[in-house]
């Protein structure tokens, strides 16, 4: 199995939200939550089964969150899940702003 091919079952298994695109010349793995946060899943373009992947959580395309990293492939929709409960938390009472995570990001919170 080639990596394209590991990496577009891996994408099809994480379900229709999820596509593939370049990011940074990387081929990662991608999901727009569609509240002003998106996830990129980084390290998923290998046939290695001991490979981890990166899960970078994106604010406003610009501003990463949080990362998670060392991610099981198979625990990879798990962490998706979390981060998109976390970005519907950010999102209570309409869309943050840049500072607002800023802030949030100094003081540790995420």
């Amino acid at each position: 199995m080639t990596r394209d091919s590991k990496q577009n079952a891996l994408c099809k298994s994480l379900g229709p939200e999820y596509r593939i695109c370049r990011i940074d010349f990387e081929r990662c793995i991608y999901r727009d939550f569609g509240n002003g946060f998106d996830v990129e899943i980084s390290g998923t373009h290998t046939t290695s089964e001991r490979k981890k992947a990166k899960i970078y959580l994106w604010f406003d395309a610009n501003l990463i969150v949080t990362t998670v990293s060392n991610v099981n492939f198979d625990e990879i929709g798990e962490i998706v899940d979390e981060l998109y409960e976390l970005s519907c938390e950010l999102s209570v009472g309409g869309k943050p702003t840049r500072e607002y995570i800023m802030k949030l990001k100094e003081s540790g919170l995420v």
